[in-house]
């Protein structure tokens, strides 16, 4: 009878230890993450949720994810250590650039020509990269050659210039028609980039993408 038990404990063992090496896990949370041009892993419908571990792999729906799971498990911790790096890679405070020399496309800038300097972060941007959406942004992770992200309508390309989104709040300036009230969170509070006590715009209508 002990013999017997062993057995079938040893059994029950390898079944366990297969099934844990053959078996996906369950699948991962889905986020909302709505954005255009974004098609489901699976079926290629409009998929508006993305894997919550991965942040990449995108699904119409949760049938399509658990059809998915077996597949996607390997590359969702794959992309999970790329964003770990790449955080860290845009969290690192970047070298001072040397002055004279433009940051955006590291042209030498000769006497009489200007270049746009952020007195923080040291950024300078010559005259055509101080107009690009990219190479004009400096590597402030708040504002952009002093200009508060937080006073500016959402955009995808606000960020510290190496990969890092802002995401703090907003009360962009008004210029002719002022937003519509229902924008705005009900009660005013500090905003947590500036410290302006002042309305700020709903969780949603902070989202860069929600402005195309």
């Amino acid at each position: 009878m002990i013999l017997l038990s062993m057995t079938t404990l040893a059994g029950a063992m390898v079944i366990l230890t297969l099934a844990a090496i053959y078996l996906p896990d369950p699948p991962h949370p889905l986020v909302e993450d709505r954005c255009g041009f974004a098609f489901c892993e699976v079926c290629m419908k409009e998929a508006p949720y993305t894997c919550a571990d991965c942040r990449t792999t995108r699904y119409c729906s949760a049938r399509c994810q658990s059809a998915d799971r077996r597949a996607h498990q390997r590359s969702c911790k794959i992309q999970q250590s790329l964003n770990e790096m790449n955080t860290r890679i845009a969290l690192a405070p970047p070298k001072r650039p040397p002055l004279g020399q433009c940051t955006g496309c590291n042209a030498k800038v000769g006497e009489g020509r200007r270049l746009a300097l952020c007195k923080e972060c040291g950024y300078q941007a010559c005259g055509s990269c101080e107009s690009h959406y990219s190479r004009g942004t400096c590597y402030c992770p708040n504002s952009n050659f002093g200009k508060q992200y937080c006073r500016m309508e959402p955009r995808w390309f606000h960020t510290n210039g190496r990969g890092r989104d802002y995401d703090g709040d907003r009360h962009p300036e008004t210029i002719g028609e002022p937003y519509p009230s229902e924008m705005y969170e009900p009660t005013a509070r500090a905003c947590n980039n500036c410290g302006l006590v002042t309305k700020l715009f709903k969780k949603e209508y902070r989202d860069p993408w929600v402005w195309h």
